[in-house]
């Protein structure tokens, strides 16, 4: 029997009831947070009582200040999700219409949807157009699964006027030649940071570690509640603004306070000095979030202990743990192993559920699906053939910092009778 055809007949037998893993552990995070969130909860609920606002008050302030120090950033603007955080990095750079954004194909969707959303700037008019971006779709590295920089040159064309750099999975991508890139060809470098809260990068060219959302002109963040850390359970997110962006600095962070906020610069409640939509963060996630940034290096210490263990258990089998390059600070949001073959895979998966692991899902090639692929929303295919190997092949493994030895030891077990 060939080994394909053996991994497809050995799915292991259920196990005897034992309690679920979860995929994520977000909500474990909560529950362990559950005293001290009741008394933050009750602190803002007062404030907002005291003060009448709910939204962009002293906490959402302390936690953009919080988040410009610990990233070493310019500017930290606090918005109601990553997706508008990524929006706003592209609406706010005033790109042409018909300018082109590269980004990998391997990527949660809205980081293309936020291309096409965003409004494009005429500068002779000085009106905005909408729908007026296009996202033009690279592949990514196969070992890292982030994009790839050889693939982003491939891709240039007159009208390339922006790259989004993913950091897959909670590894950054490759900053340098993309900065170098960026350079040479005069581009915005906008970072897709949604999943690598406390990841880093080593910068080759300065010697200095970097942490995600720091080295190109924006950087985007999610603080959903499953993120590394997060809201209570609903959306918010960040903008950063770096150096890079000069002397536009100033006029852009006004800009992205006055855009969150449905185009007001003043106290004005109904006056808009520019455009905008309502995109601001509420004081209970700003409250959470901020608690969860102190405690945000051990978390991703612990998932890359955890991590460490998955590797070990992987020795000597066919399938292929996460690769973190030299010099790069992995964050694993998610913790994905490479199936050798689709048998393969879902023999893991079906041997993971038997031992009461539960099993996410994974990423799908964005340019493969219909709004992109039926001709709904513009793009530009450039290429993905190591985006869709890695999408078949990927199996999501349990990975977080609440999770007890004998679960962490019961997932070992099973990576380790992996053929």
């Amino acid at each position: 029997m060939s080994r394909s055809a053996s991994y497809a007949t050995a799915a292991s037998a259920p196990s005897e009831a034992r309690p679920l893993i979860p995929a994520q552990g977000n909500g474990r995070r909560l529950l362990r947070r559950l005293s001290a969130l009741q008394q933050e909860v009750a602190e803002v609920v007062e404030e907002a009582a005291e003060s009448g606002s709910h939204t962009n008050g002293p906490r959402v302030q302390a936690l953009e200040e919080a988040f410009k120090v610990y990233l070493q950033v310019a500017d930290a603007i606090a918005v109601n999700s990553g997706s508008s955080a990524l929006r706003a990095a592209c609406e706010l750079l005033r790109l042409p219409p018909g300018a082109e954004v590269i980004v990998p194909s391997y990527t949660f969707i809205m980081t293309a949807y936020a291309v096409n959303d965003a409004f494009a700037f005429e500068s002779q008019s000085g009106r905005l157009a909408k729908g007026g971006l296009i996202p033009v779709f690279v592949d990514i590295d196969p070992q890292t699964y982030t994009i790839d920089p050889a693939s982003v040159r491939e891709a240039l064309s007159e009208r390339t006027r922006a790259i989004i750099a993913v950091h897959m999975l909670g590894q950054m991508a490759d900053m340098r030649p993309l900065l170098d890139l960026a350079d040479e060809h005069q581009l915005f470098l906008i970072e897709d940071a949604a999943q690598a809260h406390g990841a880093t990068y080593c910068d080759p060219l300065t010697n200095h570690i970097c942490q995600a959302g720091s080295m190109g002109d924006c950087g985007c963040f999610s603080l959903s509640d499953v993120k590394n850390i997060g809201s209570l359970g609903c959306d918010a997110g960040l903008l950063t603004l770096t150096r890079r962006l000069g002397s536009r600095l100033p006029a852009l962070s006004a800009e992205a306070r006055a855009w969150r906020n449905t185009g007001r610069l003043g106290r004005h409640r109904y006056e808009h000095q520019t455009w905008g939509i309502r995109a601001r963060m509420d004081e209970y996630s700003a409250s959470e979030c901020l608690a969860q940034l102190h405690y945000l290096d051990s978390w991703v210490s612990r998932r890359q202990q955890i991590a460490a263990r998955y590797n070990a258990a992987l020795a000597g089998t066919s399938f292929t743990p996460p690769y973190t390059a030299p010099g790069r600070g992995h964050a694993f949001f998610n913790y994905m192993v490479k199936a050798p073959t689709l048998d393969a895979r879902h023999l893991l998966e079906s041997r993971l559920r038997a031992a009461g692991i539960q099993v996410a899902d994974t990423y799908s090639v964005v340019p493969d699906q219909p709004p992109y692929r039926q001709g709904l929303l513009p793009c530009r295919m450039v290429a993905a053939e190591r985006a869709r190997e890695v999408a078949r092949l990927l199996v999501a493994i349990p990975c977080y910092p609440e999770l007890g030895e004998e679960e962490i030891v019961r997932i070992e077990e099973v990576l380790s009778r992996c053929p």
